[in-house]
């Protein structure tokens, strides 16, 4: 196996999201709920977006789309080029562990492990030797300011800090594309700014494609560009 390296931006500069028509659909007893009702976007490379919205508007079904984590009811979804229909479920797990990149609201770290045992977990999957695995994780900790938290596990760790340990572990396996999920929401105002600064830092020095789900406009209007979630329905700016 080659040694693990740590992505350049030449990994991340022909990704590109496309959603057409999107819709979805739940069947909740002899009731169907429309969730997501023709929704359309396009994510270039490197864009750092917001879609912002009320809870429960659809947009964190959205996320779970773009993410693989979802299928939608009807519509197509091209991911580099490629219509997500086409690929088998282990395709799918493939590029979720290897070109998408989560973040939530709840940091969901495991409080038995370290930080740095928490950011090592994306690559254990890939058979990365631990050795390979810390080394990757120390380079990732120091980018996000944690490196001297490293052996701490999530329960001596303030929110802010958690929630830093998780961004490492979502670029640590050298993703083209982050989701946020309302990666500020459990913060006060001044740790959540100071997440979102690193946000825009990984976007502009890394290239990532970040897309951020939140309903706080004063995060949104930070992004490069940002759309409304309402009803199911997305609405350009």
């Amino acid at each position: 196996m080659p040694d693990f390296q740590y992505p350049t931006n030449s990994r991340v500069m022909n990704n590109m999201i496309s959603l057409v028509n999107i819709t979805k659909t739940y069947e909740i007893g002899p009731v169907q709920v429309e969730i997501l009702k023709g929704v359309n976007l396009n994510i270039e490379a490197g864009e750092l977006i917001s879609i912002v919205g009320q809870s429960g508007c659809g947009k964190s079904t959205l996320m779970n789309i773009i993410g693989l984590l979802d299928t939608p009811t009807s519509g197509s979804y091209s991911l580099d080029g490629r219509p997500v229909a086409d690929f088998s479920d282990n395709k799918l797990s493939e590029i979720r562990n290897r070109k998408i990149g989560f973040v939530f609201q709840q940091f969901n770290l495991l409080s038995r492990l370290t930080a740095l045992q928490n950011v090592g977990l994306p690559l254990v999957y890939r058979g990365i030797s631990e050795s390979k695995r810390n080394k990757a994780g120390m380079q990732v900790l120091e980018k996000v300011g944690m490196l001297n938290r490293a052996l701490h596990r999530p329960t001596e760790l303030s929110g802010g800090q958690q929630q830093r340990v998780a961004i490492a572990r979502a670029i640590v396996g050298k993703p083209a594309i982050i989701l946020a999920d309302e990666p500020t929401g459990a913060l006060d105002t001044k740790v959540g700014q100071e997440i979102m600064d690193l946000f825009i830092r990984l976007n502009q020095d890394e290239k990532i494609t970040l897309i951020l789900i939140t309903h706080d406009m004063e995060i949104a209007k930070q992004c490069s560009g940002y759309v409304r979630m309402q009803d199911g329905i997305l609405h350009k700016n």
